[in-house]
């Protein structure tokens, strides 16, 4: 199989190759074609390319380190007064998978750094971006060229038919 869905996987280490206009577009194309409940399109995206709030966002996320090292962050995030009853954390994941596949598929990398579901992280990056009260920080998407694919993973080894049920568990 050769489709981007199984080529993705995440990717800690860039080169400090940009990310191409026409290309960063095609990806934020992409993550407003995510679906979302009611058709809200509850999410907007803020693109990060300043190497000092990289540093502050590493500072915040200690799972982020890999941004320092990245040209280019995506931070999803949510509006909680145009999400229908409560579906923004769906609503942003869709544009975030949007986001990762859009990437595969420009042949870069990029890994999700999760932050909606830790209060801490969640409020220290509202405040660094100077996000409304009811903009919710959702997801943190870091992207860049890879350096190297010593990390691929095979399709097949994510495969496990016993997470498959039918009908019943």
């Amino acid at each position: 199989m050769d489709d981007i869905i199984f080529k993705r996987r995440s990717i800690r280490n860039y080169s400090n190759e940009c990310v191409e206009s026409e290309d960063l577009n095609y990806i934020l194309h992409a993550a407003m074609s995510a679906p979302t409940a009611r058709n809200s399109r509850c999410y907007s995206f803020i693109v990060i390319t300043n190497n000092k709030i990289h540093k502050k966002i590493a500072t915040i996320h200690q799972s982020a380190q890999m941004i320092l090292k990245a040209p280019l962050a995506i931070l999803v995030v949510g509006d909680q007064n145009k999400a229908y009853e409560g579906y923004l954390p769906q609503d942003c994941a869709a544009a975030t998978q949007n986001i990762l596949l859009a990437a595969t598929a420009k042949n870069y990398g990029s890994v999700w750094c999760g932050i909606y579901s830790n209060k801490k992280r969640s409020i220290a990056i509202e405040k660094l971006f100077n996000l409304p009260e009811n903009i919710k920080a959702f997801s943190l998407v870091v992207i860049g060229r890879p350096i190297d694919d010593n990390n691929v993973i095979k399709s097949d080894s994510t495969w496990d038919i016993s997470k498959i049920h039918y009908e019943k568990w």
